[in-house]
């Protein structure tokens, strides 16, 4: 791939690591002709000078690499690479699938700064227009010294066209191709009493067109260009495929006991009877109607095969214009507007289960049985006393959800720039963005569901009308009387109904943009090195930047806790690079850079600051070695200015207070005031005893709190980088680099680890989490688990990347030249090193080599992409081969860190480890005629089948897709053919 070496004509030569090569086809190309230094773009410095490399680490990946891949689908060929954390897209579950951030290294996408044409953008890539990229850089490392917060991770530079002559087409249509053939899935299903998919699968197609035209006017000084993109991607259905036929368990659920031993088919599981807790006993209702109880019998669950999609239905708009107007005295306007909308609908089953943890019913509950009232309220039956709580779920089957996702999201932006004098330059730009979700569904629970079904349980006859009591006394007139309590009995309509409703909701982003670059380089000015023929180069950098979030939900979705915040900063920023030696014995090269950047936020005291300082080494022809060290900040906008969600009657453990005596004696214990005392005071504690609130295994009611943070204080990074880019003479085609990187963040951004907050702080005495436990003063109660965003410890990641590029002309050999031309490449990365702390003074987790749990996806030591390409000597177009390898994990329970690991006597024969995984893809192109070029490709050329992963007893490793599907291919084997054609 040439090209990737190569960018901005002559005047920006990086060294890059690239894609794989690719069989380019040619065609007709857009005109470099009016390329000049205000066209030129360079990833990781404002500096603008003939000849500028980077000390950093680049990959760049171009246009051919992404047509082999699908133009529709940017994000699945980026995932590809071993620098980015591979994401979902369209195969995602929640409201918000179908975006399509970026993220570097494994540190999460907030900490990826997305560029488009090197000014800041939404982290999505569906606004960009795939048909126009002319190449993306992909800079690993600190950079909030250029580009301000967010850069920690690196940055992502998306290089669009902006100015053309002409009208290009380009068209895309593929599927994918399954053999449904495995024995284990289908017999699994078959013991659950599920049809499985057989013989070959064919299908999820996606579709892509794309439509771009310009044409320059008044001597080439103005030149319009607009483009209209269409995408559409049809569903694949679970029961499609054999891998997600059916919910894969790890386990026997007959018999759990006997832990991770056994492949068995789970699914929607209802009981037509209902589930009732009552005085630690589990309990069903009869099934004659008697309406009295009997003990709860696994027997009487009804397995229903669940809907829902692999690939979601979806359909996406791109639409937009670029415009460029050269004005007097070499000054430049340019313009640009990009709009997309993503629409995502689909169905699912819900079991319809109706659940509460805890609900007194009255005595003289009309619904009741003899024997259920006796069994509930004992001596009281009959009379109007309340019952203790009891839990219950109850079941309506044969429920679907349909819901509905919208992204519209749109970018204007407006940019004079010019010479100021020779070799100095200047640039204003304004930007403004909008991104806007909206999701809706209906059949959702209210999040006062088990409220709601109390009130329901408690019912008086009313003049021979069962009523609820709510209703009678007003508290609740719209209250529906609940009858649980006979197995010919139903929930009606109209207790369905006052139970979930339809939900939406809207969040909308906003950024606006205003910045100043004065650039230049200053030899004429005699402001240069006596040992070096270039001049000092500089960037001097103003910003201002205004974000605005909101969100707001209705109806079944109204918990989502409606907020309008905003935050502004002003930045002052400057680079230098000092050529310091050039062409001299043993130094071809030597420079240094350095960079400062101070960020004033309207929500802050204090100032904000990040800098870096690079340098680089040429000692030869061919040799390079080049590092940096960038001080990096992430201020945590949404993270911040995001509402804070509650959700009532949810359940923690809290053994301090008094767990509910179990029916058998063996539930746990009260804590002693002296474990608790770290949390706690002793009048807090002394008030807790009598408390009856706990269920038999200590959970006791409360309100869960997340969403934003207001008092988070931004997060800081330390990244080093340190590489050589080597290009020998006496091995002419061939570039190799390699680069060391060790990125550590401070205070770094986590959601609190609730579930963990108890043990933490009242059994390790980790003091940082008690905070998230917040009692009420008088009574010790616990009110609110607290799991909004926090600054926790540290994340740290450390590795080596190797990239290798080798064009190979057979005549340099001295054989024929009717073989063509080959070209080979390799990038890969090493991690040594995947770390996090989730609290101050906390045990550190190191998940590297480990997948599952609290590791959740793998995360693997090694992964790696490699090229084969063939130019054909016949026609114009080639062939090739590209090999994708992740490397071997193992489950985190084998992990000898504390935390991590398995309790005594847990094992996981079934998922103990993944072996490394390899994908190989073809692919091909001819040119048909001038400027019409046909493509095919294959992915997953073999339709490998991915790593079986399950849940396991405890429900704490499996994914909704049976493997890790953001690593591993669920939908089989990619056929594609596209065409471009140039006019």
């Amino acid at each position: 791939m040439a090209q990737a070496q190569t960018q901005g004509a002559t005047l920006l030569q990086q060294d890059t690591s690239s894609v794989p090569a690719s069989a380019d086809a040619g065609g007709a190309k857009d005109s470099d002709k009016d390329k000049d230094s205000a066209d030129l773009i360079v990833t990781g410095t404002r500096i603008i000078r003939p000849n500028m490399t980077s000390n950093a680490p680049i990959t760049t990946v171009d246009a051919t690499y992404l047509k082999e891949r699908g133009l529709a689908r940017i994000e699945d060929a980026l995932a590809q690479l071993p620098q980015v954390t591979p994401m979902l897209g369209i195969q995602g579950a929640t409201w918000t699938s179908g975006a399509a951030p970026v993220g570097l290294r494994r540190l999460g996408a907030g900490r990826t700064l997305t560029l488009l044409n090197g000014q800041r953008m939404d982290n999505d890539v569906n606004i960009i227009p795939g048909a126009l990229i002319e190449r993306i850089d992909i800079m690993t490392g600190g950079a909030s010294a250029v580009y301000g917060s967010d850069a920690i991770a690196g940055v992502v530079n998306f290089i669009v066209k902006r100015k053309f002559n002409g009208i290009a087409f380009d068209g895309e249509v593929s599927g994918f191709n399954h053999n449904n053939n495995s024995k284990l899935l289908t017999d699994a299903a078959g013991r659950a009493g599920y049809p499985a998919p057989s013989g070959y699968y064919l299908g999820g197609g996606n579709y892509f067109a794309s439509l771009a035209a310009g044409k320059s006017f008044l001597g080439d000084r103005v030149n319009i260009s607009a483009f209209a993109t269409y995408k559409k991607a049809d569903p694949i259905q679970y029961r499609d495929l054999d891998i997600t036929n059916c919910p894969l368990l790890m386990f026997d659920p007959t018999n759990v006991s006997a832990g991770n031993t056994k492949w068995s088919c789970d699914g929607t599981t209802y009981n037509p009877y209902n589930y009732f807790s009552v005085n630690g006993q589990d309990l069903t209702n009869a099934k004659d109607g008697s309406r009295s109880f009997r003990p709860y019998d696994l027997a009487d669950e009804v397995r229903i095969q669940r809907v829902d999609s692999v690939q979601r239905r979806n359909e996406t708009f791109n639409g937009g214009g670029f415009l460029t107007v050269e004005l007097p005295q070499g000054m430049r306007l340019s313009g640009s507007f990009l709009y997309s909308r993503l629409v995502e609908t689909g169905r699912n089953s819900v079991d319809g289960g109706l659940w509460t943890p805890t609900a007194p019913v009255n005595c003289d509950n009309p619904f009741l049985g003899q024997q259920q009232a006796q069994v509930i309220c004992g001596s009281a039956a009959g009379t109007t006393a309340l019952s203790d709580p009891i839990s219950l779920s109850l079941f309506r089957p044969g429920m679907f959800q349909n819901f509905r996702n919208t992204t519209t999201d749109w970018r204007g932006a407006l940019t004079l720039s010019g010479k100021i004098v020779d070799k100095i330059r200047f640039e204003l730009g304004y930007q403004q963005t909008r991104n806007v979700m909206e999701g809706s569904a209906d059949h959702i629970w209210y999040d006062d569901l088990p409220n709601r079904m109390a009130r329901g349980l408690q019912v008086r006859n009313v003049n021979g009308t069962p009523t609820c009591l709510s209703k009678i006394n007003g508290t609740d007139p719209n209250c529906q009387p609940i009858d649980a309590f006979s197995s010919t009995s139903s929930i009606s309509d109209a207790v369905y109904s006052w139970l979930t409703a339809d939900g939406s909701r809207r969040q909308q982003s906003d950024l606006k943009v205003i910045n100043g670059v004065i650039s230049g380089t200053l030899e004429d000015y005699g402001l240069k090195s006596p040992l070096a023929a270039s001049g000092i180069g500089f960037a001097i950098t103003g910003e201002y930047r205004k974000y605005r979030n909101q969100s707001e939900g209705f109806g079944a979705w109204s918990n989502f806790t409606t907020y309008d915040g905003r935050t502004t900063v002003r930045e002052l920023g400057g680079e230098i690079d000092i050529p310091l030696i050039e062409n001299r014995p043993f130094f071809k090269e030597l420079s240094v850079n350095g960079g400062y950047r101070i960020s004033d936020y309207d929500v802050y005291s204090k100032l904000v600051h990040s800098w870096k300082a690079e340098a680089s080494w040429a000692p030869l022809d061919g040799l390079r070695f080049r590092g940096s060290y960038n001080r990096a900040v992430r201020v945590g906008v949404l993270e911040r200015l995001e509402g804070e969600n509650r959700y009532p009657n949810s359940s923690f453990l809290d053994l301090c207070a008094p767990p509910r005596a179990s029916a058998n004696g063996n539930g746990p214990k009260r804590y002693t005031f002296e474990q608790c005392s770290i949390g706690m005071t002793r009048a807090q504690y002394d008030a807790l005893t009598s408390y009856t609130g706990c269920d038999s295994n200590g959970f006791c009611p409360t309100t869960l709190v997340n969403g934003g943070n207001r008092d988070l204080q931004p997060e800081r990074s330390r990244s080093v980088t340190v590489g050589a880019v080597i290009q020998p003479r006496f091995f002419p085609g061939f570039t190799a680099t390699v680069d060391y990187y060790d990125i550590m963040i401070r205070g770094a951004f986590e959601w609190t680890r609730i579930n963990m907050a108890f043990s933490q702080c009242y059994d390790n005495k980790v003091q940082f989490f008690c905070q998230f436990y917040k009692r009420d003063p008088q009574t010790g109660v616990l009110l609110v688990a607290d799991a909004r965003y926090n600054n926790s410890g540290y994340t740290a990641t450390r590795g080596i990347d190797f990239s290798t590029n080798y064009a190979l002309d057979p005549k340099r050999l001295g054989i024929a030249d009717h073989l063509g031309t080959f070209s080979l490449s390799f990038n890969g990365t090493l991690t040594t090193k995947y770390e996090r702390q989730f609290a101050p003074g906390n045990i550190p987790w190191s998940c590297l080599g480990y997948f599952g749990f609290s590791c959740g996806d793998p995360m693997p030591r090694w992964r790696h992409v490699a090229g084969l390409q063939w130019q054909l000597p016949w026609v114009k177009g080639g062939m090739g081969v590209t090999w994708r390898y992740t490397g071997p994990t193992r489950i985190s329970k084998l992990s000898t860190n504390s935390v991590l690991a398995a309790a005594p006597g847990q094992t996981y024969p079934l998922a103990s480890h993944i072996p490394g995984i390899s994908y190989f893809d073809f692919n091909s192109n001819v040119t048909l005629v001038k400027g019409i070029d046909l493509r095919f490709n294959v992915q997953n050329l073999f339709d490998k089948d991915p790593p079986l992963i399950g849940m396991d007893p405890s429900y704490n490793i499996g994914s909704y897709f049976n493997t890790f599907p953001a690593y591993y291919g669920v939908r089989g084997r990619t056929l594609r053919v596209g065409i471009s054609a140039r006019f």
